[in-house]
């Protein structure tokens, strides 16, 4: 009797240290995020409304207003529709020289699921200090897609542009926080960092390069991403 219990306890013991094991190696597995690289493209126009609007809204406020349409391709995007050619279309209205909104609202053609849309409302803040440029946005984005899933997400950004005296090419750094307003409540579900340059050939012409990094949080197995961009900017105002 005192065998078989010394060996109930000597299995027990073994099997304890096994699942422990199996445990650890699990955590330490789902702790490990999947690491990928992607690659994100653009091509952009800005201009004002039509004319025939200036009269209708008065030309103080026709002037405020600026329409901006976005045509891209990103590799993936781990915030909203995966792998995807999509348009924006954008209406801006200018406060004051530190603060606008923008409305704006997207469609992602995917090729390996149906199209989605998402609708965004920003607040921007702006302001300078010596040679910074300080910003700040605020973004609340609703996507259209089932109750349970990502639907109402609220961005948050921090940007910091330095102005190098006789130079084109002005770093910017800033850092994006999502959070998921969901049937939980809020989640924080990622964070963007960039890192980027513009750079003006001519008065009209942008081109934008930035490394951005995601990072997801909140799930299993997250991802973090590192994701190279390239963006054309056309303005019809200064053509």
């Amino acid at each position: 009797m005192v065998a078989l219990i010394r060996s109930l306890v000597r299995t027990a013991a073994f099997l304890t240290l096994v699942i422990g094991q199996l445990t650890a190696l699990a955590q330490e597995d789902r702790a490990q995020p999947l690491r990928a690289q992607e690659l994100w493209s653009s091509v952009g126009i800005q201009g004002r409304l039509p004319e025939l609007f200036e009269d209708l809204l008065g030309k103080d406020t026709y002037k405020r207003f600026r329409l901006a349409g976005e045509l891209g391709y990103r590799s993936a995007d781990t915030f909203f529709a995966g792998r995807q050619v999509y348009t924006d279309l954008s209406a801006r209205y200018k406060v004051n020289k530190h603060l606008n909104f923008v409305g704006e609202h997207r469609f992602a053609f995917r090729p390996d699921g149906p199209t989605r849309q998402r609708t965004g409302v920003m607040a921007n803040l702006g302001t300078s200090w010596q040679r910074f440029d300080l910003g700040y946005r605020f973004n609340y984005q609703h996507n259209y897609r089932d109750f349970g899933e990502q639907r109402e997400i609220l961005r948050n950004k921090v940007s910091v542009e330095y102005n190098i005296r006789k130079f084109k090419l002005d770093p910017e750094v800033s850092v994006e926080f999502f959070t998921w307003l969901g049937h939980q409540g809020a989640r924080y579900i990622g964070t963007r960092y960039s890192i980027g340059t513009e750079w003006n050939p001519s008065k009209p012409h942008s081109i934008g390069l930035k490394l951005v990094h995601d990072r997801e949080y909140g799930v299993a197995w997250p991802t973090y991403r590192w994701i190279y961009s390239l963006s054309y900017t056309l303005n019809l105002r200064d053509i």
